[in-house]
């Protein structure tokens, strides 16, 4: 895990608890990424350092830790904004990460791991989505994602991000299965805090839809959902206080002790290819 180191102006810096901060670039982290970072960097801290592809790499902040680690990282993000600011963070930490607009002809077979954080909801076709990705998986390479649960949770936070769906269990499972993946590790995180964050936020989109100017397609608020701080940065200042740090520790430790029941508001998979 990267060194703790803070600046009051705002500037880039990293902590164990919340990783890479960067108020400047317009990067502070929210609830629900912090929930499963935690879970995600669990799951990875065993997995042997090698080629690594984040699609979809949002801000690029846990590409940047997964970088720091040893991974050799590279991050796939169509997103002009979103990649903005992987650029300005991977710049700001002075990382080792790359961030690539589109695929390259020479990753097919490349990456030892796959990572995919919230991605393939937002994708109209999945099936597809998850072959293009599995053909730059190497053999016996790992894929690592995770998706929101529970199709009846459907809601106003869902239509603002550009989600097609949400997932049930077996969904996600024969999905995976399909594609030739054998499935080592499958849990369901967030419970409580995010299923509570959720349910609070899909109130606050239904307001923020009706004040929309004009009809978002699902491409351009997808676009916008990996960047879209509104209102982290002071939540975040709550946050990095010392009821708020030790209020996130009690979260973490609660989704750990629920990560095998059906009650949380994510599933997060890693999978083998076969």
């Amino acid at each position: 895990m990267m060194p703790k180191s803070r600046d009051s102006a705002g500037r880039f810096h990293t902590s164990r608890l919340f990783g890479p901060v960067s108020l400047d670039d317009g990067w502070a982290p929210p609830i629900r990424y912090l929930l499963r970072r935690h879970r995600v960097l669990g799951l990875l801290e065993s997995m042997p350092r090698g080629s690594l592809l984040e699609v979809g790499c949002g801000s690029g902040a846990l590409l940047h830790e997964l970088a720091a680690r040893g991974h050799k990282a590279t991050g796939l993000e169509t997103s002009a904004p979103a990649r903005e600011m992987a650029l300005a963070i991977a710049s700001s930490g002075a990382g080792t990460q790359k961030i690539s607009a589109e695929p390259c002809d020479t990753w097919q077979g490349h990456f030892d791991l796959i990572c995919a954080f919230d991605v393939l909801e937002h994708i109209a076709d999945d099936a597809p989505a998850l072959a293009q990705w599995m053909s730059w998986l190497a053999p016996s390479g790992h894929l690592c994602l995770s998706v929101p649960a529970h199709r009846h949770r459907w809601g106003a936070g869902d239509e603002w991000a550009g989600h097609y769906r949400r997932y049930d269990h077996a969904d996600l499972r024969n999905l995976l299965r399909d594609h030739g993946l054998c499935i080592e590790h499958f849990e369901c995180y967030g419970f409580p805090l995010a299923n509570l964050t959720e349910a609070l936020g899909n109130r606050t989109y239904r307001r923020l839809l009706a004040a929309r100017n004009h009809a978002f397609e699902k491409d351009e608020s997808t676009a916008l959902s990996g960047v879209d701080r509104t209102g982290y940065v002071r939540m975040f200042r709550k946050m990095d206080t010392l009821p708020g740090r030790m209020a996130l520790r009690l979260a973490l430790l609660a989704q750990a002790l629920t990560a095998r029941t059906n009650l949380g508001s994510g599933y997060l998979v890693l999978a083998r290819r076969r």
